[in-house]
């Protein structure tokens, strides 16, 4: 087994070692012990900060590469082993033990029309509803009495050692915490318990696992939200602050600049450089992705440089920057030590209520056929293959269902979460 880095890998590698070391160096400034306390103040806050830990780690094991004798496979194909290599013949209904479309078959002489048994589901039951339904109930039986055992070590686990460390002394923080880490880690088992023995979601039109490609697409919208962040925001901090700072024919250049690219309407510009570029990167689906987070950055920085240089002007006037200037210091100097880690609570909302805007921007994209590349499991793309999906009878709506849930789910916290920031680095909220 040989451990292999890609080119996504590698730049959500970097980006979580840097965070690691500004939460190393700056993690005892008095921001970040606001942020701390508001987010076990409101139980809102708590559970969405949960959620999102929990699809981080999702999407953390889905960047962790290893190549073995025979493919390519992350951490999360590995726990999801089976439903990553096997496939049905066509469509199959969620925790369905035959296909959803009938086949015509020729039977003593008669044309008969019957639905196929599925080759990796339910194998080893009877072809009865009541089989079927008993084992589905004792596999639930089994993951809860699991998930719970689970819940109740954590419970014992947090109460002996980490209850004054997050100071969750309210009853209602506790509640909150424990039953929606009970919630997490009972899903978790119910889809051990049951993925590989039944397609939860079904199956698409070549036969994959739904509930395989919706878990896979996680990595990618995260990714997606997290690299773009990255490219935008050297963009915007270094024009928002020239601009605001110095002022005169620059200010006017940059807001010419970013007035233009707001002038053109983000979908239209997107589509234009990835069509442009498609030629180069139609064989390398991770180089796509990383082109895509690329091409979102260098058109989404105009918001945050606008917001940076409105703040930058009026910190331009404050007293202590005053005093710098007449004290003889040099422009980078104040720009960088004086007016910068004054930005950054702006800089840490902006980016975390763009994040949902991004995941929601890689669906569009993805929907007129300018997004990922068609192989790589994406929210945007099941939702773009279920549009036909939809239309055809019988419908099928459980790839759709899927992507949109777990979707929800993400874009609903990050949401939260950013009321939970804006909270703690706002000096005005109540």
């Amino acid at each position: 087994m040989k451990w292999i880095i890609e080119w996504t890998d590698l730049v959500v590698y970097l980006l979580l070692i840097g965070f690691g070391l500004y939460a190393y160096y700056f993690g005892q400034t008095p921001e970040w012990q606001a942020l701390k306390r508001t987010v076990v103040k409101r139980p809102r806050y708590l559970v969405a900060a949960l959620i999102l830990l929990f699809y981080a780690g999702i999407g953390l094991l889905d960047c962790i590469h290893f190549k073995t004798n025979t493919q390519t496979m992350s951490a999360l194909d590995y726990l999801m082993s089976s439903r990553s290599v096997e496939q049905e013949k066509t469509y199959s209904a969620p925790f369905s033990l035959r296909l959803y479309d009938a086949e015509l078959i020729k039977k003593e002489g008669h044309l008969q029309q019957v639905y196929p048994r599925l080759n990796f589901a339910g194998v080893g039951l009877k072809d009865s509803s009541d089989s079927q339904v008993i084992d589905i109930l004792i596999r639930i039986s089994k993951a809860l009495g699991l998930g719970l055992s689970l819940t109740g070590l954590l419970y014992l686990f947090c109460f002996l050692r980490w209850r004054q460390y997050f100071c969750l002394e309210n009853k209602r923080l506790l509640t909150a915490f424990y039953v929606t880490s009970g919630v997490l880690i009972c899903l978790v088992c119910l889809s051990g318990f049951l993925m590989f023995e039944y397609h939860i979601l079904g199956t698409d039109k070549v036969g994959r696992d739904v509930f395989y490609m919706t878990i896979k697409s996680i990595r990618t919208g995260l990714v997606l939200g997290t690299v773009t962040s990255l490219f935008m925001l050297p963009f915007a901090l270094f024009f928002g602050l020239l601009a605001g700072y110095l002022r005169g024919w620059l200010d006017d250049l940059i807001q010419y600049l970013y007035t233009t690219l707001n002038a053109v309407p983000g979908v239209l510009l997107i589509a234009a450089l990835m069509l442009s570029l498609q030629t180069k990167i139609e064989t390398d689906a991770d180089l796509r992705l990383l082109l895509l987070c690329m091409v979102l950055g260098l058109t989404s920085w105009t918001t945050l440089c606008r917001l940076i240089r409105a703040e930058t002007f009026k910190l331009r006037e404050a007293e202590f920057i005053q005093s710098a200037i007449g004290m003889g210091v040099g422009k980078t100097r104040i720009m960088l030590r004086h007016i910068l880690p004054n930005l950054m609570h702006i800089v840490l909302i902006t980016v975390v209520l763009d994040f949902s805007g991004l995941v929601l921007a890689e669906t569009i994209l993805s929907y007129v056929g300018v997004g990922v590349d068609p192989s790589t499991y994406s929210w945007g793309n099941l939702i773009n293959a279920s549009r036909l999906e939809m239309a055809r009878d019988p419908m099928v709506w459980w790839a759709l269902f899927g992507s949109l849930v777990t979707m929800f789910f993400l874009v609903f916290s990050v949401n939260i979460f950013s009321d939970a920031m804006q909270e703690a680095f706002n000096p005005k909220a109540v």
